[in-house]
């Protein structure tokens, strides 16, 4: 089955510090920005993709939709970035972002990353994340998950997220297996 996107768009100039550091390699220099774009790559990626019976694949997948990740900027290879306003929802009795939605964010980017760069359904092995500071109920944040070591059976990605005032608040690492599938 074709996959079928989902999800809206909005577009933002925020920089990250993964973004200022990575230039794009002199064998792949595209750029793709924006949510509908980058779900338009991601869609055109597994179009051949062999599915198993009576699973439809949704892109992006109900989970980042959930989480209200919009996709801003991918570079083939090396990284994509996504926005979110944390919703009152995810907040705990303080008010501030409860953790476990922040560690879903960083999954919920990393996967897109490591099926784009691997071309193959991808699934975590690990997930450590480090809590730097408070996001607080209704802050806007900045993740950008960048490959730091490619392999045809586990990709090594670490991410950052950063607030509105560009200060960093987490990090993530994950060792991601690449699932061999057989290509139609």
């Amino acid at each position: 089955m074709r996959p079928t996107a989902t999800g809206n768009s909005r577009t933002s100039t925020t920089t990250t510090l993964f973004e200022a550091r990575q230039e794009p390699s002199m064998a792949n220099e595209t750029v793709i920005k924006g949510h509908e774009e980058i779900v338009k790559q991601a869609i055109a990626a597994f179009d051949n993709l062999p599915v198993p019976p009576g699973i439809e694949l949704q892109l992006p997948p109900p989970s980042t939709t959930t989480l209200g990740l919009l996709y801003e900027e991918f570079v083939p290879g090396q990284s994509l970035s996504a926005t979110v306003e944390i919703p009152a929802k995810y907040g705990n009795v303080m008010g501030l972002l409860q953790g476990g939605f922040l560690a879903a964010m960083f999954d919920d980017l990393m996967a897109p990353l490591s099926y784009l760069t691997s071309q193959n359904p991808t699934t975590s092995m690990d997930l450590t994340t480090h809590f730097l500071r408070p996001v607080f109920v209704g802050e806007h944040l900045t993740l950008t998950a960048t490959i730091r070591k490619p392999g045809r059976s586990v990709i090594y990605i670490a991410a950052e997220a950063h607030n509105g005032s560009g200060k960093l608040v987490a990090t993530a690492i994950s060792a991601i297996q690449v699932m061999q599938v057989p290509k139609p």
